[in-house]
């Protein structure tokens, strides 16, 4: 048993979960998952359906051109999961705000779909689902020009333009730092990240606050780009499953418990450029009461 306590003691300080957390899942040792027969519907239908939303686009899922199929990290991470439950992976496309209806409904088994820890605990949702180990730890980052090295932090967007995703994690950022600071930063928000980017380059916009995993694609596919700062509001990412699906759940668990001592989840993770800063950042719960106030009613795709 100590034994058994020491390796996921290892684990949780290896992806900045706490060990209570870790303490309070229950082992994986029965193979029936008898609570329910979640898993058992999975298993014998043979293939897991998932809600995705590829409209979110790179590099969690998108429709990839030349494949003629999705990609992303969130893909390669449900892949992995459906392989080691010896199933297939179906992906299916939801609109992201449509999705809680659907896994509520039971058109789908769970959601992988940029979905953060807590988000749906609240509201009409509230008491609906349960989450999945986190897969991914997110945090806000600021995009800009190559050029623009003058822009570093918060406090240096002072008089700058910046542009934010309406309603996500970076609006909520800007719009608290301009309520404190008389309207310090000149804020640009639109649902269109596409034409924002386009501004940016141009210079029409000074800086962009974005998820990172965003952020990170953008400087991939565009030279001119850098992030600059630290961290902003980490928060960690999960799968969203029905509450009463708790087999499924553990199934889930168990595969991601794998994945992160195997190192595949590394490994997927260094495959899009995402995993040096797993190492060093804290999940949003351990910051305190007055920041998580900012975040906590927002999300990059609601």
């Amino acid at each position: 048993m100590m034994k058994y306590i020491q390796k996921f003691t290892c684990w949780a300080v290896y992806v900045g979960i706490s060990f209570s957390i870790i303490t309070n899942i229950a082992p994986f040792s029965d193979p029936t998952y008898a609570e329910d027969s979640s898993l058992g519907i999975v298993m014998r239908r043979g293939h897991l359906r998932v809600g995705i939303d590829a409209a979110i686009g790179g590099p969690y899922m998108f429709w990839n051109a030349q494949t003629q199929f999705y990609d992303g990290f969130e893909l390669e991470i449900l892949q992995e999961i459906a392989a080691r439950l010896n199933i297939e992976p179906r992906p299916i496309n939801i609109p992201w705000t449509t999705q809680p209806e659907n896994l509520s409904s039971r058109q789908v088994d769970l959601l992988l779909s940029a979905r953060e820890e807590g988000a749906l605990e609240n509201g009409d949702t509230k008491g609906k689902f349960i989450e999945s180990l986190p897969y991914y730890r997110s945090a806000q980052r600021l995009l800009i020009r190559s050029d623009g090295t003058q822009v570093k932090s918060l406090r240096d967007m002072i008089g700058k333009r910046v542009g934010v995703v309406a309603n996500s994690g970076g609006a909520a950022i800007a719009e608290t730092y301009n309520k404190n600071r008389g309207n310090a930063i000149r804020l640009f928000s639109s649902r269109d990240l596409d034409r924002m980017i386009i501004q940016l380059r141009d210079r029409q916009l000074d800086a962009m606050i974005l998820d990172e995993p965003v952020a990170v694609w953008q400087v991939r596919n565009n030279p001119n780009f850098i992030i600059v700062g630290e961290p902003l509001i980490p928060i960690r990412l999960v799968a969203i499953i029905n509450k009463d699906d708790v087999s499924l759940k553990k199934a889930i668990d168990k595969a991601l418990t794998e994945m992160i001592q195997d190192g595949k989840l590394e490994q997927i993770l260094k495959r899009w450029n995402l995993w040096e800063s797993q190492k060093t950042l804290k999940s949003a719960k351990d910051l305190p009461a007055s920041v998580l106030a900012i975040i906590t009613p927002y999300s990059v795709y609601r």
